[in-house]
């Protein structure tokens, strides 16, 4: 990737997932997913955005919802968590609103960062989600928001996104953009990704990468259901 090249990648095959016990899920199940590497950020990201929004409409499912989040806009809020990172993360984990108005009581937040954290599952419109994010006057927070804007307004004339400051990466590999998509057919997001530019550091190259991928199998041992799923 150190000469500037892109590559894009398709894949489908059985992969293998260690899950809790009592959760009735499968440990084998079929992914199928795409990778892009090497090109710019802004390009990359709207690309894979779009091939997601489309797969979406071709599954043919009902009442289909489209998220995107941003792992920087989270792992700000975490740091001005003053070292409650694993609470504040379950709590968003879980869209817990009750504990989170409570975790925000037991802790001195500014003023802007208390509303916030108060309508972070419960506002969707965008412009009270923007003012929201502009009164804290975090810089991280405001630029992260605004890509996802930016993101949300292009990207509308092929489905609604929805904006959702709360999304938790389940992966600690994802540095920025992050989505999933839901559907009344499954209990999982049938379709998940982000950008995790770091993962190729690990093969000592320096890239944008971003994917999405979905996955399926059985809910249970002679279930006979079929799930639906993407990467967690």
């Amino acid at each position: 990737m150190k000469d500037s090249t892109s590559a894009r990648y398709s894949y489908f095959g059985k992969i293998f997932r260690k899950e809790k016990r009592h959760k009735g899920r499968s440990t084998e199940n079929y992914q199928i997913g795409i990778e892009l590497f090497g090109e710019s950020a802004d390009k990359s990201e709207l690309e894979i955005l779009s091939l997601a929004l489309q797969v979406i409409e071709q599954l043919g499912l009902n009442k289909t919802v489209f998220e995107i989040g941003s792992a920087k806009f989270f792992q700000r809020l975490c740091h001005l968590a003053d070292g409650s990172t694993e609470l504040l993360t379950e709590l968003l984990l879980k869209k817990d609103l009750s504990g989170l108005n409570a975790f925000i009581e037991k802790n001195s937040f500014s003023k802007e960062l208390r509303e916030l954290l108060k309508e972070i599952f419960i506002t969707n419109e965008l412009s009270r989600l923007e003012n929201l994010v502009t009164n804290t006057k975090d810089d991280v927070l405001i630029s992260s928001f605004d890509q996802l804007k930016e993101f949300s307004e292009k990207l509308s004339m092929i489905k609604p996104i929805i904006i959702d400051l709360g999304m938790v990466p389940k992966m600690d590999y994802y540095t920025d953009l992050m989505f999933k998509a839901y559907s009344s057919a499954a209990n999982q997001p049938i379709l998940s990704g982000g950008r995790y530019d770091q993962l190729l550091s690990n093969f000592q190259e320096e890239a944008v990468a971003i994917g999405f991928c979905l996955s399926y199998g059985h809910h249970s041992k002679g279930s006979g259901k079929t799930r639906i799923g993407g990467r967690q």
